[in-house]
């Protein structure tokens, strides 16, 4: 499987890109980890959340089809692509 991140940003010609590949599996979905993964992004109070996260974390994962996808890299590789930007 291949993994890639990018950032393009046409008005300064900012271009990144991050590639992992290797192979994945899908495991079973987590509730306490996703909750991890949010607060740490999101801050501790669920409350400010939206609710498309606190849909996905608290709905029956099983009927809902919720996995991780978990990807084992061989390989990583990150590129800087930028280029001048045309005034």
């Amino acid at each position: 499987m291949a993994l890639v991140v990018d950032e393009c940003d046409v008005a300064t010609g900012l271009v990144r890109q991050v590639i992992a590949r290797g192979n994945a599996e899908l495991v079973p979905f987590d509730i306490a980890r996703g909750r991890r993964e949010l607060v740490r992004h999101l801050g501790a109070d669920e409350t400010r959340w939206d609710e498309r996260f606190t849909g996905y974390l608290y709905d029956d994962p099983a009927r809902r089809g919720t996995v991780w996808l978990r990807l084992r890299p061989e390989s990583v590789t990150a590129q800087d692509l930028s280029y001048a930007a045309a005034p």
